[in-house]
C-alpha cells in the first residue's frame, strides 16, 4: 500500500513540474504589421481621366488609344536622409486589358517597405541599362517582366520595347470622324547608341505608419504624349514605327514620343 502511494505521489510531482514547464514558455510575439507603399498609373488628357478605347478631341488631333505599356524600372522610395528603400527592379506598367494583370504587369503595384518619413519617389521609364546588359535569352517564367508574353520584346532581333504605343486617328480635315487609322509606335531600347532610359523623380515629403498603406497615383496626360508647345506630334500624317535601322523618320517619331512621355507623368 505504501509503495502504491509512493508511485501516486512521484508521479503527481512529475505532472505538477511538467505543468511548471509548459508554463514557462514565451509566448510567441504577434507578426510585425505590414506595412506597404502602393504606386498607381492613371491615363489622362489633359487632366481628365481617360480609359483605352475612350475618343478624344484636342486640339492636336482626334484620337483614341487602343493599347499602352512600357516598362517601369528600379521604382524606389527616398528617405528624409537621401537613402534609397528599392521596391523592384523591374515592372510592365499596362494602360489596356489585353492580358490578365498579375503582380509585375498592370496599373496597380503595392511594395512592402519599411515605415517611417520619406521625401521623394524615383523610377525610370524603359528598360534599366543595367538589366539589359545582362539579358541573354528569352525568359519565360509568368511573373517574369522580360517575357516577351507581355507585348514588350520584339522578337526578330529580341530587342526590348521600353514603351509599346497602338492608338487610332482622325485623319479628317474637320477631324470630327471616328479614329480608325492605326498608328503604332513601338519605341525600342538601343543602349549602343541611344539613351532611351529615363530615370524620374517626383520629390513630396510623406510618412508612412506602421501597418499602413500608402497610396501614390501618378497620371500619364496623353495630350502632353502628343501636343506639348515643345514637340508637337502631327498625329494625322505620322507613319507608325518600330524605329528600325533603315526608318529614319521613325527614328525620329520614336524618339520624340519617348521624350515626350517621360515629361507627361505627373504626381497626383
Amino acid at each position: 500500500m505504501k509503495k502504491i502511494s509512493l508511485q501516486i505521489a512521484v508521479v503527481f510531482i512529475l505532472l505538477c513540474i511538467l505543468i511548471s514547464v509548459q508554463g514557462c514558455k514565451p509566448t510567441p510575439s504577434p507578426s510585425p504589421a505590414t506595412t506597404q507603399y502602393t504606386i498607381q498609373f492613371n491615363l489622362t488628357a489633359s487632366g481628365s481621366s481617360i480609359t483605352t478605347g475612350q475618343a478624344v478631341t484636342a486640339p492636336g488631333g482626334h484620337y483614341y488609344i487602343d493599347l499602352l505599356r512600357f516598362y517601369l524600372g528600379f521604382p524606389r522610395l527616398v528617405k528624409t536622409d537621401g537613402t534609397e528603400v528599392p521596391m523592384s527592379n523591374l515592372c510592365i506598367v499596362a494602360l489596356d486589358k489585353y492580358l490578365p494583370y498579375n503582380s509585375i504587369y498592370g496599373n496597380t503595384f503595392t511594395f512592402s517597405v519599411p515605415a517611417g518619413d520619406y521625401k521623394a519617389v524615383r523610377f525610370g521609364v524603359g528598360l534599366p541599362p543595367a538589366i539589359n546588359d545582362t539579358v541573354k535569352h528569352y525568359h519565360n517564367g509568368p511573373f517574369d517582366p522580360l517575357n516577351q508574353v507581355y507585348g514588350l520584346v520584339w522578337q526578330m532581333s529580341f530587342t526590348f520595347r521600353d514603351i509599346a504605343l497602338q492608338m487610332y486617328t482622325d485623319t479628317s480635315k474637320a477631324q470630327n470622324l471616328t479614329p480608325t487609322r492605326p498608328l503604332f509606335v513601338h519605341v525600342l531600347e538601343d543602349g549602343d547608341t541611344l539613351n532611351l532610359y529615363h530615370d524620374l523623380e517626383f520629390d513630396k515629403a510623406f510618412t508612412i505608419s506602421s501597418g499602413s498603406t500608402f497610396v501614390d497615383n501618378f497620371n500619364i496626360d496623353a495630350n502632353q504624349v502628343f501636343f506639348p508647345s515643345s514637340s508637337p506630334i502631327d498625329i494625322k500624317t505620322a507613319g507608325s514605327t518600330d524605329m528600325t535601322n533603315a526608318d529614319k523618320t521613325g527614328i525620329a517619331l520614336g524618339l520624340q514620343l519617348d521624350n515626350n512621355f517621360a515629361k507627361a507623368i505627373s504626381k497626383q
